[in-house]
């Protein structure tokens, strides 16, 4: 079954693109708006019922047959430089497929309700179902080559479905800022590639790009300098910066709430299960590289954790819904990559499915929020809302809870494990990483307490004709709370009596670095005696309970401020957060401001000036120069027709008559002859005087 149907996980997305795209338009016009829906939600749900069904048949092969490359045809050709179509569908490619065709059908099915209405139904359709082929792509990739034409794919679509709502000029901005963000992070990707294509050639007589070859060569690459650093390193950080972009790090993040200019699914699938994961996945698959690169891992540990604490204390000081989960996604793809520096890459990978199940369901019940209230977003004008959509009230407070790290749910697995890692590794890190995760449960409470609970603060004709919305928009947010509090169970720790962890599921492709430990610059191998594991899990345990008792402890805070003391909440937050804070916070350390003027400002007057200089400089050269060329062109011209021209005339009118003077002599006629010879005596007559 997998090596015939799994190339059809991407195809049929693709498919469904391609004819939603070209006649799209007209089915939609002929057959309606809900057939479009459901053509645009088949193929993913299609691509997802063969992932699941692969799945289960790759976890029933023994360990060492859970990877299985497909190669469908050759592609490039050129002297030693060889790469193939090829899929690598192994432990980790089949979770991330299941990721992203699992809630990407479900995205696909909330989003009929949410876009109804909306005379583009049919080209979201076409470019929701294109973002998810390109996902696709990107995590079943064998080689690098045919990863960044997925991570290209990606980048695309994001800026289609940003700027979807294209006539409202901010929503266009937003979606050329996520595309140029993301080309600069690209350029990183590319540069650590051609670095690998460079250590192959010089090495191997074939370079291929596979993942396989690559894992293989990567101790021959490490004996290698660049600009006199270990190449590896280079690499490393080059691909990372590439990640800053795609999965939106310090400082390319600024395009990801910007985002939420698109579409609310759109918000859903961007954050929860496609384009900001690209980067977690790319640093768990090449993992090797990372490996053998410690102070690349150090580079990503610290900018994770930087990134994870300072958009938390963004999202405590947002009132627009979306926004406040935008910069919640920024800092959990903190925590993501916060494990993957500390080389603890199936945590990383475990947070990435967690946060793909709570995510999503909290940005499509933020847009059933939004749509119930006439396109609302502030939090200021909401509240008690759960008495009108309890449902989605209800399974937006049990994604908040494993968001926030409640016991026994996903986030308290995953987040915790990241948390502990990060302590065993480098406890400065830790501690960034511990206060954003007690920022998180306040500022998710304080939506959910200004959103749901307490009394409704908008206008009363709103308040009257807000309801639940249907059950093709309210089901998939459902599922996915569900989801969001029963995923942690695939990951029970040791020392709470967990036996298969999730690290041991992706074993046969993605090993951690288990049992080693920074030291200053270096990775120092340290024995575990059997003697230390009683201390060690005492740590475990103080870290755990440590964790619980800060995110209660921080939404009892949110509790006191938003729904018990409404009425003094202005004069408690005063204290609580001095009001030239909040006003830095709310306008996000004026981060934008700053890019605008230290970068944008100063190049668009360079390429005004340069503009200027081509129009005035270049262009004035050019023109000139024809100008000239013209003057001398009319000069020429007079010159030939006034004296050249005019001599060969005269010369000629000359030649002429005088040549009819002579004719007249040949004629024939007596007294001409006469007159002739009279002229020729008075000729040489007048010689002979002349001359004597």
């Amino acid at each position: 079954m997998i090596e015939t149907l799994i190339p059809l996980v991407p195809i049929l997305p693709l498919l469904g693109a391609l004819v939603l795209g070209l006649f799209g338009k007209k089915i939609q016009a002929v057959l309606g708006e809900a057939w479009t829906g459901i053509l645009g939600c088949t193929t993913p749900a299609l691509a997802a019922v063969i992932a699941y069904g692969s799945f289960f048949e790759l976890i029933g092969r023994p360990e060492t047959q859970r990877v299985v490359v497909l190669k469908l045809a050759s592609w490039i050709t050129v002297a030693d430089f060889q790469v193939e179509w090829a899929f690598r569908f192994d432990p980790l490619s089949a979770l991330m497929l299941m990721i992203i065709t699992g809630i990407g059908t479900l995205i696909h099915i909330y989003s009929i309700g949410y876009m109804h209405g909306d005379a583009g139904v049919w080209r979201f359709f076409a470019y929701i179902n294109l973002f998810l082929a390109a996902m696709l792509m990107l995590v079943l990739g064998d080689n690098l080559l045919i990863m960044f034409l997925g991570w290209e794919g990606v980048g695309l679509c994001s800026y289609l479905l940003i700027g979807f709502w294209f006539t409202n000029s901010d929503y266009a901005y937003a979606g050329r800022k996520a595309f140029i963000v993301n080309r600069i992070g690209d350029l990183g990707f590319l540069t650590g590639m051609f670095i690998l294509v460079y250590l192959s050639a010089m090495n191997f007589d074939l370079v291929t790009l596979s993942f396989g070859e690559l894992g293989s060569r990567m101790e021959v690459f490490s004996q290698y300098r660049i600009w006199g650093m270990p190449a590896l390193e280079v690499a490393a950080v080059a691909f990372f910066i590439g990640a800053m972009g795609k999965s939106a790090q310090i400082p390319l993040y600024v395009w990801l709430p910007d985002a939420m200019a698109g579409p609310t699914p759109v918000s859903a699938l961007i954050h929860a299960a496609t384009m900001v994961t690209a980067g977690v996945y790319m640093i768990g698959r090449m993992y090797f590289m990372y490996s053998l690169a410690p102070h690349a891992l150090e580079f990503v540990a610290i900018i994770a954790a930087i990134t994870c604490f300072f958009s938390a204390t963004i999202g405590m000081a947002q009132y627009d819904i979306k926004k406040v989960l935008a910069y919640s996604t920024v800092s959990q793809l903190g925590y993501m990559f916060l494990a993957m520096g500390t080389g603890a890459y199936s945590a990383g990978i475990f947070h990435l499915l967690t946060h793909a199940a709570f995510k999503a369901s909290l940005f499509m019940g933020s847009g059933a929020v939004i749509i119930a209230l006439h396109h609302e977003q502030d939090m200021r004008k909401m509240g008690g809302l759960i008495k009108k959509m309890p449902l989605t009230g209800w399974s937006f407070v049990a994604a908040t809870l494993a968001i926030m790290g409640f016991p026994l749910t996903s986030g308290f697995f995953s987040k915790d494990e990241i948390l502990e890692k990060a302590f065993e590794h480098a406890p400065a890190l830790w501690v960034l990483a511990f206060a954003a995760a007690g920022i998180t449960s306040f500022y998710m409470w304080r939506l959910v307490f200004m959103t749901f609970f307490g009394t409704y603060r908008g206008d009363h004709h709103t308040w009257d004709h807000c309801h639940e919305q249907p059950k093709r928009t309210t089901f998939p947010v459902a599922i996915l709370a569900v989801a969001a509090l029963t995923l942690g169970f695939l990951n029970i720790p040791d020392f709470l009596g967990g036996h298969y962890n999730f690290s041991h599921y992706l074993s046969p492709v993605v090993v951690d670095l288990e049992g080693h430990v920074r030291a200053g610059e270096l990775l120092l191998e340290v024995e575990k005696a059997a003697e230390a594991e009683p201390e060690g899990s005492k740590v475990e345990w103080a870290l755990m309970i440590g964790s619980v008792l800060w995110t209660l402890f921080t939404a009892a805070l949110a509790y006191f401020f938003y729904l018990a003391n409404p009425a003094k909440r202005e004069a408690l937050m005063a204290k609580f957060l001095p009001q030239q804070i909040f006003k830095v916070l709310h306008n996000k350390y004026f981060v934008d401001e700053f890019y605008d003027w230290a970068l944008i400002r100063p190049l668009t007057r360079l390429f005004r000036f340069l503009a200027s200089f081509d129009r005035l400089v270049i262009d004035g050269a050019v023109n000139l120069a024809g100008y000239l060329s013209r003057g001398v062109a009319m000069l020429a011209g007079l010159l030939d027709k006034g004296v050249v021209d005019g001599t060969v005339n005269e010369l000629a009118w000359f030649s002429q008559t005088a040549g009819k003077g002579f004719s007249l002599m040949q004629s024939g006629k007596i007294q001409v002859l006469v007159a002739s010879a009279l002229l020729l005596f008075v000729g040489v007559f007048a010689l002979l005087i002349f001359y004597v």
